[in-house]
């Protein structure tokens, strides 16, 4: 019992650190670019979109570092379908998002990299060339938002001056990501193994909530302030992210296994093709889509804890 307690703590305090640490790394990290003179552009697309997966990319690399295969995949597929089915969900209840027309584009981008990623776990592993196509997929995927937006690009002189102590707090910071992670893949490891539960059930539900709180926070946030687009946007970003980023580093690692995931990918489309369909017809999700997420994610909640295999 005491063991049990103390694996749980690790994962609470694990969480806590890379929710902290990653929210106040992304900080440090879109301070040192903007002292740097990059543009306003990247940061937005590219550097905002990697902190607030911060957690999940170094939570899913350690744990494919390690051998913990379940918890590698499980929290980056895991995150995918919170993002959606809970986090949406809620936000959706508080109050109907509205968002533009490039969260319905960007949508499409969404569902086409969870396909992507379908296809190449065809053969039940997503190897290291799979993982390396992946990154090559965001690559591309990055490459067409810049190019979309360029025009909106002005002249941007650095801010300042970067300094040695600029790094070092870099690094410290992302010392206690990792640190973090550990923290989560030990306690998570450990009680799969002590309750004969899988590791993926646990990366998916456990691991996946606790990295996702970053993407909860926005999202609840957008709804309060009735910010729709923020909402939606940060969801799309960083389920791409998911799919395609950090699968990928953690692929290109070691190769993850991938066949106990069919029906998890199965409930992500159940909940992606609603979403897509909405935002098409009505450019937002109202409390009857999202009434219908949290539905969903009660049913993945109870499948996976009475020991379907997902």
């Amino acid at each position: 019992m005491l063991e049990f307690a103390v694996w749980t703590l690790s994962i609470i305090i694990g969480i806590a650190i890379l929710v902290l640490a990653g929210d106040k790394l992304s900080d440090k990290i879109i301070e040192v670019a903007r002292k740097a003179g990059i543009s306003p552009l990247v940061i937005s697309i590219v550097l905002v979109s990697l902190s607030t997966t911060l957690p999940e990319i170094t939570t899913s690399a350690l744990a494919s570092y390690q051998g913990v295969n379940g918890i590698a995949l499980g929290n980056a597929l895991g995150s995918i379908f919170a993002n959606i089915a809970l986090i949406l969900g809620l936000a959706s209840m508080i109050k109907p998002l509205t968002a533009g027309k490039s969260a319905y584009e960007n949508s499409l981008v969404m569902l086409a990299s969870l396909v992507l990623l379908i296809l190449l776990s065809l053969d039940g592993t997503l190897s290291r060339l799979d993982g390396l196509l992946l990154l090559l997929a965001y690559a591309v995927y990055l490459r067409w938002l810049l190019k979309k937006h360029a025009r909106s690009e002005v002249d941007w002189e650095p801010s300042g001056n970067v300094t040695p102590l600029d790094y070092v707090l870099l690094i410290v910071l992302g010392l206690f990501l990792v640190g973090g992670a550990e923290a989560v893949v030990f306690g998570g490891k450990n009680i799969a193994q002590a309750f004969g539960i899988s590791d993926f059930v646990i990366g998916a539900t456990i691991v996946a909530i606790g990295t996702s709180l970053p993407e909860m926070t926005n999202a609840l946030y957008g709804a309060i302030r009735e910010r729709g687009s923020i909402s939606v946007g940060n969801i799309i970003g960083a389920n791409i992210m998911n799919a395609l980023v950090v699968l990928g580093v953690a692929s290109v690692i070691r190769p993850l296994p991938t066949g106990a995931s069919v029906l998890t990918i199965l409930l992500v489309l159940l909940a992606m093709l609603p979403m897509i369909v909405s935002l098409k017809r009505t450019s937002g999700i109202d409390r009857r889509v999202g009434a219908y997420f949290l539905a969903l994610y009660a049913l993945y909640l109870v499948l996976m804890f009475s020991g379907v295999e997902l």
